[in-house]
């Protein structure tokens, strides 16, 4: 054995981009888990069409087929275009999602298995917790789900397999309810710097009516972006803020330095 040989550790290569589909890098990165957690009337319906609707965003083109359920989908005004260009069912059942995944495991690995946005509007709350759909946000990659988008306006209800396999949030506002706000700032604050953190980052992503705290978890360190805009602060501890005036002690600046 050559004891002078370079020990240092190589970067695993990257795969190519075999996708090749343009997609704005702020947006879930397919495949991707998006959990919505906001009250009525906080704009989600809006939020959702324009995710699936908006060639700025997904748009109509970027997914083969587009399955919503939604209890409110035939009578919501926002999403009627929406229900114009996707399969929509205002019910959920484990037997009609477990056929979806028939269909797209019968495709095995190939090119031709189509690529799958389902969307769960506020069904995730009511369903019981061996639902079928809450073991499929552990697996839904595998059957070429590129994004299961699951909206509810209580976290707590929220499977905790959904809630650790969300790959990006979305917290909206206004939110009157705050033990209900409380739990996501306890269990989302540790990758932030904290519970203390986690608020005042929500509260500067959301000064305005129907804005959202918009969370990458995908990233090292994490991102919390006001809406899809501009970045509020990074996660991770011992940062200090880039945002002026801000009173929580993150944000992707230098580390802090000990005297």
């Amino acid at each position: 054995m050559d004891m002078n040989s370079d020990l240092n550790i190589l970067p695993v290569k990257d795969l190519p981009d075999e996708d090749g589909r343009p997609l704005n890098p702020i947006l879930p990165k397919p495949p991707s888990l998006l959990l919505m957690i906001s009250p009525i009337r906080t704009g989600k319906s809006t939020i959702v069409s324009n995710l699936l609707l908006n060639s700025n965003f997904y748009g109509q083109n970027f997914f083969d087929e587009t399955i919503v359920f939604s209890p409110t989908i035939n009578n919501d005004k926002t999403s009627r275009f929406l229900r114009k260009s996707a399969t929509c069912y205002d019910s959920y059942s484990d037997e009609q999602m477990m056929e979806i995944v028939k269909k797209q495991s019968d495709y095995d690995d190939s090119p031709d298995r189509p690529s799958l946005a389902v969307i769960l509007d506020d069904i995730i709350g009511t369903i019981r917790r061996e639902a079928f759909v809450n073991g499929l946000a552990s697996r839904f990659r595998h059957y070429g789900i590129d994004l299961l988008l699951m909206s509810s306006q209580n976290y707590r209800k929220v499977s905790p397999v959904i809630r650790s396999n969300a790959t990006h949030m979305i917290i909206g506002s206004p939110f009157p309810n705050n033990k209900e706000l409380g739990k996501i700032f306890e269990e989302i604050g540790d990758q932030f710097g904290g519970y203390d953190n986690m608020e005042a980052i929500y509260r500067a992503a959301t000064p305005n009516k129907y804005d959202f705290l918009f969370l990458d978890l995908t990233e090292n360190p994490p991102i919390a972006r006001k809406n899809f805009g501009e970045i509020i602060a990074y996660g991770g501890q011992g940062y200090k803020s880039k945002v002026e005036n801000a009173d929580f002690n993150l944000g992707g600046g230098e580390k802090e330095t000990e005297e």
